[in-house]
């Protein structure tokens, strides 16, 4: 097998490169070194590559590594090792990192892997995003249709298909993300990894309910989010309050269990999907429209719920053993690094495909000013992504050395 030729632009008082050259006499491997704090043009070379002096940096088959663990390093120069003999393991260098693994940021890992790209996929929580708390999917084309399924097993699916073709998916939190010269340089808890691109798929928050008493009754008979848990509602009182997709989805579950259901919208009319509602109303869940909660009172635990419908200006008053506040989104608060990305109502602006102001930075999902806020559509969103993705590593390519 030839032998890789391998570059190394290195600072020699770096531990990091001291251990990198330790490791390539152990493996008998020769390298070309270019040391940047006395070579003035590697050094400008690497401050334009990396955006800093980082080091150490290698050129290995025409591919570049920027602070490579030493797995990564051997397996560029094509050198076989036994795992357990090395101090460093996994990837630190992709082409693509994707922050967020809700269904866009899934759909971002598995369609740039299509594209041949190398992906690490992160998010400090399990992937699904919004799809956990689901209680069966069937709007999705070609799922749920015959049998119920959860979001958190279509969410399940998703994260082993991305793993199949190739995605490296990791828990952790970013803490920034920062432009570095050609390269992208995401901060995380688990480490500091480089990217020629990055997708933001952040995803959005639970829209909190601003009414007197709600914060003092968290899970003291309230909570946010469609729950699964169906013994906490069994032969209960509840009220849903929302008027989209999570709400209605909560509303039809907690039928079977609960006693009975009634959904507060905001709205004059539900805006979750018309067949969603019809199934809601066939589960004997009452709908109320145009509903402003006022307050919610009790004892220890939640009691009652009061509120003001439209055109009735008397406040009216009803009993209540639980609340489920599923109001859809809300937008995130941006990753350090991120808040010069433009913004429209606190959700980022983007071009076609995801684009941004900044080259090789998308945005995918709920993080985005979508119009419509479907599984699909936010699936759809982070596939684009991926795609444009392609074209534009394609059109900017990294410098090769002669």
């Amino acid at each position: 097998m030839p032998v890789a030729k391998i570059v190394m632009f290195s600072d020699p008082a770096s531990q990091a490169c001291q251990a990198a050259k330790r490791l390539l006499e152990k493996h008998h491997l020769t390298w070309t070194e270019k040391d940047i704090t006395k070579d003035v043009e590697s050094n400008a070379f690497i401050r334009k590559l990396c955006g800093a002096p980082a080091s150490p940096v290698f050129y290995i088959e025409e591919k570049w590594l920027t602070e490579p663990s030493q797995e990564e390093l051997l397996e560029a120069a094509k050198v076989r090792f036994d795992p357990d003999s090395i101090e460093t393991r996994g990837r630190t260098t992709f082409d693509v990192i994707v922050v967020g693994l809700g269904p866009a940021g899934l759909a971002a890992c598995h369609g740039s892997r299509l594209g041949g790209m190398s992906v690490l996929g992160i998010d400090e929580n399990a992937p699904g995003g919004h799809m956990l708390n689901l209680t069966d999917v069937d709007e999705y084309f070609g799922v749920g249709y015959d049998e119920a399924i959860s979001g958190a097993d279509v969410a399940e699916n998703f994260a082993n298909h991305a793993r199949h073709v190739g995605a490296v998916l990791m828990k952790g939190k970013v803490n920034s993300i920062r432009i570095e010269g050609m390269y992208k340089q995401v901060q995380t808890s688990q480490g500091t990894y480089w990217a020629r691109a990055v997708i933001v798929a952040t995803g959005a928050s639970q829209r909190e309910l601003a009414a007197e008493g709600v914060t003092k009754y968290i899970n003291r008979g309230i909570r946010y989010g469609a729950q699964i848990d169906a013994a906490i509602y069994k032969d209960r009182r509840v009220i849903v309050i929302g008027s989209g997709d999570e709400a209605v989805h909560a509303g039809i579950f907690l039928s079977h269990h609960a006693k009975n259901v009634m959904l507060l919208c905001p709205t004059d009319q539900p805006t979750a999907e018309p067949l969603l509602v019809e199934r809601a109303i066939g589960s004997k869940v009452r709908l109320l429209m145009g509903i402003t909660v006022e307050a919610v009172k009790g004892n220890e635990y939640l009691e009652y719920v009061f509120f003001k419908e439209k055109g009735i200006p008397e406040e009216q008053c009803l009993p209540a053993d639980a609340m489920v506040i599923a109001l859809g989104p809300a937008p995130r608060k941006p990753i350090p690094g991120l808040e010069r990305l433009p913004q429209e109502n606190g959700y980022f602006a983007h071009g076609e495909g995801g684009k941004t102001m900044f080259g090789g930075i998308y945005v995918a999902g709920d993080c985005t000013d979508l119009s419509t806020r479907t599984l699909m559509g936010v699936v759809s969103s982070g596939n684009l992504c991926a795609k444009r993705l392609w074209q534009w590593l394609a059109s900017h390519p990294l410098p090769k050395l002669r």
